[in-house]
């Protein structure tokens, strides 16, 4: 009678090959983030203020905020009904697979929930434009 399992006797080369590995991805990352700071020169970033160096003005941070909340806005309409079509479309495909009616069912309530936190934004921000005047 011969033992038909067998294991690998050298476990430590493969633990060392993969150490091998982790200290080469770290190498590379230490090596991009040391070029990136020559070629995007974080002096020129601090030499003047997030508001473009004009004092006590806030249009600059106006201007940021908009950027910021149409790009939020704008995912969210698109993402939301994405995943809302898509969510439809695997959930009524399911046939007789559960697993894949229950996440075609997630994704409907997800892509549901973002479009209506789309409405819903659209409508707090309406609401606070108002109240500032």
């Amino acid at each position: 009678m011969t033992n038909q399992h067998t294991t690998d006797p050298d476990t430590d080369s493969n633990s060392i090959r993969r150490f091998r590995r982790v200290r080469e991805f770290e190498s590379l990352l230490v090596t991009v983030f040391l070029s990136l700071m020559f070629f995007v020169s974080p002096a020129a970033a601090q030499s003047t203020g997030p508001t473009g160096g004009s004092g006590g003005s806030v249009a600059g941070w106006e201007t940021i905020l908009t950027n910021l909340y149409d790009v939020v806005y704008t995912t969210l309409q698109y993402a939301g009904l994405t995943v809302l079509v898509l969510g439809i479309i695997v959930w009524l495909t399911a046939r007789t697979n559960s697993q894949r009616s229950e996440t075609g069912m997630k994704l409907t309530l997800g892509g549901g929930a973002m479009v209506i936190a789309y409405f819903g934004l659209g409508a707090l921000i309406s609401l606070l434009e108002f109240i500032a005047g």
